[in-house]
């Protein structure tokens, strides 16, 4: 038997704790079943809950990324958007930013993030002694990375995320989604065509002018992949940093052993990745052909929804799993998903959570929660979990 669930992200989830999955998930996980959902037009979409289950999802071909509906697109799937791409176009597009991306790009942007955050730290500091972390440190400097790493204004990111988060919230329509994201495509274009002529140290200028696997890129295929970069963009850091610093001032002890002990930030970022609940939709695919999942029959164009937060605590796959652990070894956590669609960001992601981790520590070492915990407000009905705002306050040198 199946459960039916609610689209993740639509209503108010019920939960032991904020930093937990929720509760429907985990019993579905516990029970060994998958959850089901019957979309508008008769379409089925499955829910995987266990490591397992997913990671094997994920790794199968017969489940396509390329073939699930995004309603701020037309049927066509956009020049370079290898977000909803399969191989082969996917591997081309995708091997066109390894220089930025790969784990010796990312490491090599480490100055450029320590530049930025140690910039936004200062911000802080002369604001007087409180502030909102969420909105003057978590949310800018990831979003100020990508813009500077694609060499596009941060006012266009600014709007983009603004705007992104009001139609999640408010719950606009397609329409309204599909002429704002034509609006997104247009200004990007404007950018692109604009250092076709005049080129810059940046990622669009050298997909433009550099030489590119499989040949030259045209300007619409650049602008595909750079909203792509924009779409993948910068919450998951930023509700990470939000949600981390929360439960770390609700257990001091742990936040004074990972300030005191620098050397725990690897272990601590990867215990991020897994413990706390960011993807609050899930990693969709939709089958190409009929195929079989923990004894489940999934029929062909039928979609799956891998529920990652709740496969990263799976008690068959982690000890303890519902312990924040910040000396955890490794693990096999599914936070950038698995497979060829693996995020592409991820090693640019642990780098910023670790840039920026370390230099709020260090630089705020009285730094704790300006409010009561049950005050904070938390991003329910968005594809990314965190919390609206932070308020916090440090004692005046």
């Amino acid at each position: 038997m199946s459960e039916t669930l609610p689209l993740p992200g639509t209503v108010k989830a019920e939960r032991r704790c904020p930093y937990d999955p929720p509760e429907n998930h985990r019993r579905l996980r516990d029970a060994g079943e998958l959850g089901k959902l019957e979309l508008p037009g008769g379409l089925v979409m499955w829910f995987l809950t266990k490591h397992d289950d997913i990671r094997a999802m994920l790794a199968d071909s017969r489940f396509s990324g390329a073939r699930v509906p995004f309603p701020a697109m037309s049927p066509e799937i956009p020049a370079g958007f290898f977000f909803s791409m399969d191989p082969p176009d996917h591997t081309r597009y995708r091997r066109t930013l390894t220089a930025e991306f790969s784990v010796r790009g990312a490491r090599e942007l480490t100055g450029r993030i320590e530049r930025l955050a140690d910039q936004h730290l200062d911000a802080m500091e002369a604001m007087g002694t409180s502030a909102d972390l969420v909105a003057a440190y978590a949310n800018p400097v990831p979003a100020m990375v990508i813009s500077e790493i694609l060499g596009v204004p941060y006012t266009y990111h600014q709007k983009f995320d603004h705007e992104v988060r009001t139609l999640r919230e408010t719950g606009g329509d397609d329409q309204a989604v599909g002429a704002m994201a034509t609006a997104w495509w247009d200004e990007m274009r404007g950018f692109v065509r604009a250092k076709r002529v005049e080129p810059a140290d940046d990622v669009i200028s050298r997909l433009l002018h550099g030489e590119v696997e499989g040949g030259a890129l045209t300007d619409e295929e650049v602008v595909g992949i750079a909203m792509t970069i924009i779409f993948a963009g910068h919450e998951p850091v930023e509700n990470l940093i939000g949600l981390g610093m929360l439960a770390l001032f609700e257990d001091r002890e742990k936040l004074a052993r990972l300030r005191e002990n620098p050397d725990l930030l690897d272990d601590a970022v990867e215990e991020f990745l897994r413990y706390f609940p960011v993807n609050n939709f899930g990693t969709v695919r939709t089958a190409t052909e009929d195929a079989v999942i923990n004894g489940h029959p999934i029929a062909q164009g039928e979609m799956v929804a891998g529920l990652v937060s709740t496969a990263n605590r799976d008690p068959e796959r982690f000890a303890d799993p519902d312990r924040l652990a910040l000396d955890r070894p490794h693990t096999s956590h599914l936070a950038f998903g698995h497979g060829v669609h693996q995020c592409l960001g991820q090693q640019l992601a642990r780098v910023e959570l670790k840039v920026l981790l370390q230099r709020l520590l260090a630089r705020f070492p009285g730094l704790r929660l300006a409010v009561a915990p049950e005050e904070i407000r938390y991003r329910e009905n968005t594809s990314f979990y965190g919390v609206h705002e932070l308020p916090v306050t440090w004692a005046a040198e």
